[in-house]
Parts: structure tokens; sequence; C-alpha cells
């Protein structure tokens, strides 16, 4: 957890951009929320050029849906899809009406990671620290 899903038409990220919007994720979380990089889990799922569709017709869109632990800020939050927003779109060459970006926020409690529940937001060390963990 966080766990960011971006979907795209096949054919419109190349290997090299994947791993850069991946690396690019990862700093923006952790920038963001103080969570450890060795939460975030990034996919990256493809769909058929005529998957996607936009006011009923085909249309070339890209959509970027995070899951985070809850506890966290509306400035922080809006910090987080702001720099997300721009990063996807520069990567990308999208325009604002080609991209949809969704942040969804779940309970801790709600989300297990290396066989524990997840521990609120800011208490990460002693998380790891109570189950044996190095802090990656």
């Amino acid at each position: 957890m966080p766990l960011y899903t971006c979907i795209t038409q096949e054919g419109t990220l190349s290997t090299e951009q994947r791993a850069f919007i991946a690396t690019e994720i990862t700093r923006i979380h952790t920038t963001y929320t103080g969570a450890p990089a060795s939460f975030v889990r990034v996919i990256f799922e493809t769909v058929a050029p005529e998957s996607i569709f936009a006011s009923g017709r085909p249309a070339v869109n890209a959509f970027i849906l995070g899951i985070i632990r809850a506890g966290r800020s509306t400035e922080v939050r809006a910090q987080l899809q702001n720099d997300l927003w721009t990063m996807y779109k520069n990567v990308t060459g999208l325009t604002d009406e080609q991209l949809f970006l969704a942040v969804i926020e779940v309970p801790a409690s709600n989300a297990m990671e290396l066989g524990a529940i997840l521990p609120e937001p800011g208490h990460e060390a002693d998380w790891f620290t109570s189950h044996g963990l190095t802090n990656q």
C-alpha cells in the first residue's frame, strides 16, 4: 500500500516511460506522505485501443487510480494529485481532457503488507520495529 494502477491503451507507453512513471509515482508519494518507498506499488494495465470511450466515442485516454491509506490532510492529497497529474502529462504528452486521476483512501486497518495490518500514517517506523522488519 499504496497501490497505483495506470491504465493506458496498448502501445502508448514504452518500457522506459513505465519505469520512469513508476519511479516518479514513488518519489511523489513518499515526498508528500512520508511513507516508505517499499510500500509503493505501481501496476500498468493496457487495454485495446477500441476499449476506451469518452462521451460515447472512442478516445485516447489514460487513467491513474491510486489507493492510499487514509489520514492525510486535504492539502497533502491535493499536492499529491497535482504532482501526479503534471508528471504524467509531461511524460505522455496527454492533454487535460485525456487524463483521469483518482486517489481513493482506505483505513490502514483495511490493508496488509508483509503479513501484517498496516500502520496509521506516521507510525511506519514503530510498525517495522514491532514486526522485526527493516524500514526499506
